[in-house]
């Protein structure tokens, strides 16, 4: 595991922040960003918004089957 810094406009951070937290919950912003990168590495024809759609329906399996 890497911490790294990166340079975002102010105002694009908070939007983000507040996307992923109205989104996904509180906390999840490294989650969504690390999701993002895996997809563009592994799968470059993937779009952004397909990396995040595959995330996302990962998340919901794992909160079905701790709901069991």
């Amino acid at each position: 595991m890497v911490k790294t810094t990166i340079d975002l406009d102010d105002e694009l951070w908070k939007k983000f922040s507040i996307k992923v937290i109205e989104d996904y919950g509180g906390r999840k912003k490294n989650d969504v960003i690390e999701a993002l990168a895996e997809a563009f590495v592994s799968t470059p024809e993937k779009t952004i918004k397909q990396a995040l759609e595959d995330w996302i329906r990962t998340q919901e399996r794992k909160k079905s089957k701790s709901r069991t």
